[in-house]
């Protein structure tokens, strides 16, 4: 059975060890303690699976001074030893026993126990039983024992309302009592509260209580009762809240977790809180409340009443329009940007008034745009125009497939402009030709680029024929010309001109609406066309 003073002894006491020395290095306490050859004043000891007391006949000099014991996670189960430790430390202050076995009675019937509580004169004023399983007559012996207590621990015992229970102390401040099933607060404020005069803080946390004291029942809550917690509750209605303004002295208030408040967002539950209770002043353990935050509140509370029937208004809603008026309800105003947008689409002669979503990628877009044209997105150029920066710099082509199409700015009246690239021709020769030549050929015939071909071709047909003269084209490919088209002038793409067709000079190209006689003067832009044809200009 492991005992107390075994506990202290190992941890705290000296250790020597003559057999074999390693050379370690020990810190050595300077307190005026250590100097003394007694145990450090504050003694911690958790799960250290102590059973008993012991024999402290020894160490009755080096302990007398310790004011902090903490035992918690133990197996003390007699409450006699926990007499022997009170009558033995006659300095301890703190003590705590949280999680140990301490479930049997203790009463008046335990001579043995009130002999050595009776003699002593016990200095304690922190008492920490958290978890014991213990009763209200345990707790009404032990406090009479100890007049200097100011804080008493008693969550997680298993205890019920105080129904014939009492708790008189009159230097108590501060009282624990979360996680028990206790249902009745006016049986508490009763009992327990208005028997400790200076009582300052109760906590009633994660206990089933579901009504808070009427009014007639306040004139038991101490005067000086500031601080309230009764989070986790299963108060479920905002009129029991309400009731908390008459408490006399209250200011500082935890509420957090209770049915009634899963209908707000934590934001406007604190609103709530603070409009309904005008007297407190901390809120859920935050900063103080200010003088602009209680109005913002008081005044977003008249606001949210106004649409409810008179008889669905709280009583505080006409005191709080005593104090600010009527108010008109806010102006809701949408800021969030459009995501849908209204533009035009233009492919040859066809237009296309669509609305698409501008939260697409340019890739995502030209797939879209592929089901309306039947133009697939790899020979798909496309160009937005800007109905403002269009005047000044020109349409931009859209390359990047994974931009958004947001990032452009699109606004409702833009366009934009779908276009073919050129059709790729192979011209295929001998095996050891292998010459590809692709696009439209060049007006002048002259493949040059930068003074230096930038193909390679094959002799012309008319000269002297060999092994890698003769040019032969492709079955699939028509032997009649295609329709003539005016495309952006390639610096690196040549194809033979068929006989007798007219070149088309650089300057004249076919715009939108197939008129090859307009000239235009912003040829060199691929797919572009005249923008007064979509944007008039304003007389």
């Amino acid at each position: 059975m492991v005992s107390l003073k075994e506990s202290i002894d190992e941890k705290y006491g000296e250790k020597e060890n003559d057999s074999e020395d390693f050379g370690f290095i020990v810190f050595v306490s300077c307190s005026p303690e250590a100097k003394r050859g007694m145990f450090p004043p504050m003694i911690t000891l958790n799960d250290y699976n102590i059973e008993c007391f012991g024999d402290f006949s020894d160490l009755t000099s080096k302990v007398r001074h310790i004011s902090e014991l903490d035992l918690t996670d133990n197996l003390l189960s007699d409450w006699t030893d926990v007499a022997e430790i009170l009558s033995s430390f006659k300095s301890l202050t703190f003590l705590n026993l949280s999680n140990n076995l301490l479930n049997d009675p203790l009463d008046n019937e335990k001579n043995k126990i009130k002999e050595k509580l009776d003699n002593g004169n016990l200095a304690m004023k922190k008492l920490v039983l958290n978890g014991n399983n213990i009763n209200w007559s345990t707790v009404d012996y032990l406090v009479r024992k100890m007049p200097n207590l100011n804080q008493l621990h008693l969550s997680t015992n298993n205890l019920g309302d105080p129904e014939t229970a009492t708790l008189q102390h009159h230097n108590l401040r501060q009282l624990y009592l979360s996680c028990n099933p206790i249902n009745d607060f006016c049986s508490v404020s009763l009992n327990l509260v208005s028997n400790c005069s200076s009582l300052e803080f109760l906590s009633l946390a994660e206990c089933p209580i579901n009504r808070l004291p009427e009014v007639d029942d306040l004139r038991n809550v101490p005067k000086f009762l500031h601080s309230l917690n009764i989070s986790t509750t299963k108060i479920n209605n905002w009129n029991e809240v309400e009731k908390l303004k008459k408490f006399p002295g209250l200011n500082d208030l935890r509420i957090q977790g209770c049915p009634f408040l899963d209908e707000y967002t934590a934001h406007e539950n604190r609103m709530m809180l603070i409009a309904r209770l005008p007297n407190i002043k901390v809120m859920n353990g935050g900063e103080k409340i200010t003088t602009t935050e209680r109005e913002d509140a008081e005044r977003a509370f008249i606001r949210h009443f106004l649409d409810k029937p008179e008889d669905e208004r709280p009583s505080r809603f006409n005191e709080l329009v005593a104090v600010h008026g009527l108010l008109d309800p806010l102006v809701n105003i949408d800021l969030s940007p459009d995501m849908n947008i209204k533009v035009s689409i233009y492919h040859k002669d066809e237009c296309r008034e669509e609305s698409i979503s501008v939260m697409q990628s340019v890739k995502q877009f030209k797939q879209l745009l592929q089901g309306y044209f039947n133009v697939a997105p790899a020979n798909m150029r496309l160009w937005y125009y800007d109905q403002e920066m269009t005047k000044i710099a020109g349409p931009e082509e859209m390359k990047f497939a994974n931009k958004e199409l947001y990032t452009y700015n699109v606004i409702d009246g833009d366009y934009f402009v779908v276009d073919e690239k050129a059709q790729l021709r192979v011209l295929t020769g001998s095996p050891g030709a292998h010459s590809m030549v692709f696009g439209p050929t060049s007006p002048t015939g002259n493949n040059k680029f930068n003074g230096r071909s930038n193909f390679r071709t094959s002799p012309n047909i008319s000269g002297s024929r060999s092994n890698h003269s003769r040019i032969r084209r492709k079955s699939s490919e028509s032997s009649t010309p295609s329709h003539p088209r005016n495309r952006k002038k390639s610096s690196c793409r040549t194809s033979p001109t068929p006989a007798g067709r007219k070149v088309s000079s650089p300057s004249e190209t076919r715009n939108l609406f197939n008129n090859s006689n307009v000239r235009n003067p912003a040829a060199q832009h691929y797919g572009e066309f005249f923008h007064s044809k979509v944007f008039p200009e304003d007389n």
